[in-house]
């Protein structure tokens, strides 16, 4: 098991971030849902929370209820279990093992008068990411040599928030915050529909008649990318209230707007070799046929018509790319209840809501300054265009999140928590890839508080059970190696944090 961390350096001192494979426990869609131990261990429940410096983002109307001015910082590990399983891999195929470590951190409680407090925090925003050899029916080859699938993405959000107490029990707040954004891998085989590729359609005109059936049955063009290092900067807001009785009771309410993050910096190497080798040697055998040439006769009559088209075979049919893509941050509705049963006893519930099928209909690549002028003609039917747009279906659905958690905490300080999370999964069966993996719907959290002096010592286990979607029968978006596909996912989580008032 190795280690992999995203490190970036942000005006707001954020020292280390990493980001990983979705699970429930801890996503909705690449949506972390909580970074607190505290939170984590009571269902991840993070709105109407007393005393909870990192829930400024989904709770920013608490802030002017800190009595005194409190620091929190978490390290949370997670360590994701993901499977695949198709036609050309009918054993179920676990990815590597990684260890994701993740950092957050806020600082609440100053006044800037009776009724208004500021606070400022950073976290991670979410990821995602798989990493497998597996086999493909096209660029395996004879050898049945496997090949790599690999992402990694991570995404974090840091900045300063306000609220305000407008009446008694009653508060607003909001907050600015600077995002940042890194896909460090991107790396599989994709496919095309056969009509995407202008070019295609020229090479098919080379003799009509022979060509012409042959194309038509090609319903999809696959080629491998290798694509990496794109990194870039938005910006996001909340806005929440929140309602407080003098016995604990407390309700909260938060929006946060839909937000695109773009990406550029990137490079990417498409290669479509395989694909081309398999187009030549079905033109060659398609001459044959259609006009008895022998082999030899009917590949020197291809590699002239296509050198007359304008390809230079000696130059192959790989290209490395500038690469940009943007990710969209969903519109999220969240509400909490935070209720006393007793003196040492709390019971915690959220419902949230996120417009999935506003942020993530595609993931849109686009590839410029392409070296070859070979896939330049192929691809866009023009040598000079070396530009390629490549925008990934995701079709993502609309979700809702639903968390409870109990609390017991004794006077002394020491505390125990327990809690439930259900979240509905966002991907349809028909856009399932190894990129989005599965994402786990159920999971059970508990944790406790240590009281160290002045410092609480929180801890948190957080088990994502292992949840298995199945890739549609027909008509899949991102290809055929997906049809009747199964993705598997559980995920356990491990969170230590420190809260310390003063």
């Amino acid at each position: 098991m190795r280690a992999r961390t995203l490190t970036g350096a942000l005006t707001f001192g954020l020292i280390a971030l990493s980001g990983g494979q979705p699970a429930a426990a801890q996503t909705n869609g690449f949506v972390l849902q909580c970074l607190s131990a505290r939170a984590s261990g009571l269902g991840c429940v993070t709105r109407a929370q007393p005393n909870l410096p990192t829930s400024i983002f989904r709770d920013p109307a608490a802030i002017v209820d800190f009595e005194r001015r409190a620091l929190e910082v978490n390290l949370t590990g997670f360590s994701p279990t993901v499977t695949f399983s198709n036609g050309m891999n009918p054993e179920e195929v676990t990815g590597a093992q990684h260890v994701y470590p993740l950092v957050s951190a806020a600082f609440t409680g100053a006044r800037l008068g009776d009724n208004v407090a500021w606070a400022v925090g950073v976290e991670p925003i979410g990821g995602f990411g798989s990493d497998f050899m597996l086999q493909h029916e096209l660029l395996s080859g004879s050898e049945g040599a496997p090949v790599g699938y690999e992402t990694f993405f991570a995404a974090l959000k840091a900045g300063p928030a306000v609220a305000w107490r407008f009446a008694p029990g009653w508060s607003v707040g909001g907050s600015v915050s600077v995002t940042y954004a890194q896909i460090r891998d991107f790396r599989m085989p994709f496919t095309l529909p056969a009509s995407a590729p202008l070019g295609m359609g020229g090479l098919a005109q080379l003799d009509p008649g022979v060509y012409g059936p042959l194309f038509q049955q090609f319903t999809e063009l696959t080629a491998y990318g290798d694509s990496q290092d794109y990194d870039g900067f938005g910006w996001t807001a909340d806005v929440g209230v929140r309602y407080q009785r003098d016995d604990g009771l407390a309700f909260a309410a938060s929006w946060t707007p839909r937000r695109p993050i773009g990406l550029d910096g990137g490079t990417a190497e498409i290669d479509m070799t395989a694909q081309f080798q398999q187009m030549l040697g079905a033109m060659v055998m398609a001459r044959t046929q259609a006009y008895g040439e022998t082999m030899e006769q009917a590949q020197a009559a291809v590699m002239a018509q296509l050198g007359q088209a304008g390809l230079d075979l000696g130059a192959g049919v790989s290209s490395t790319y500038a690469a940009a893509t943007e990710i969209n941050l969903p519109m999220t509705v969240g509400a909490g209840l935070s209720a006393p049963l007793s003196s040492s006893v709390r019971l915690a519930g959220e419902v949230e809501w996120r417009q999935w099928s506003k942020a993530q209909s595609t993931m849109p690549f686009l590839l410029t300054e392409g070296t070859n002028a070979n896939l330049n003609l192929m691809m866009n039917g023009d040598p000079t265009d070396a530009t390629f747009e490549y925008p990934f279906p995701l079709e993502w659905q609309d979700t809702w999140t639903a968390k409870v958690g109990l609390e017991y905490l004794r006077p002394s300080g020491w505390g125990f928590r327990g809690g439930f999370l259900y979240g509905e999964n966002p991907v349809p069966d028909n856009t399932v890839f190894i990129a989005f993996p599965a994402i786990a719907t159920n999971a059970l959290t508990m944790g406790t508080t240590v009281p160290i002096g002045s410092v609480g010592l929180d801890l948190s286990l957080v088990q994502a059970l292992n949840t298995e979607l199945d890739g549609c029968g027909q008509h899949h978006l991102n290809g055929a190696e997906y049809l009747n596909s199964t993705s598997g996912l559980s995920q356990t989580v491990i969170t230590a944090g420190i809260r310390w008032a003063f």
